[in-house]
């Protein structure tokens, strides 16, 4: 099973509207998956446990280092939203 996290600047609001989206696109793609909501603070490169990261904040460039990392912006504003979800395909099924 993957392990996805969703992260904003508070942790609630931003990161809820994006899990829904992303955990529905998934389903729908057959991919199993585990969601956890952070903010961005909250996080520590060197202790990250993800396969993949979906960030509606800036994220540091430390974090894609280890883990890919997709903007969740076009699940706020619509726009590129489908672009969005082959990035999150495509990282949880493609080897990195």
């Amino acid at each position: 099973m993957k392990k996805v996290y969703i992260v904003c600047a508070t942790g609630i609001a931003t990161s809820t509207m994006v899990r829904m989206r992303v955990e529905e696109y998934l389903s729908s793609q057959g991919i199993r998956a585990t969601f956890s909501q952070a903010r961005v603070g909250e996080l520590s490169a060197d202790r990250i446990d993800a396969d993949l990261i979906v960030a509606t904040t800036g994220m540091p460039p430390e974090f894609s280092k280890i883990v890919p990392v997709v903007s969740g912006v076009p699940f706020l504003t619509g726009i590129g939203e489908e672009a969005a979800l082959e990035q999150i395909k495509k990282a949880l099924t493609e080897p990195r």
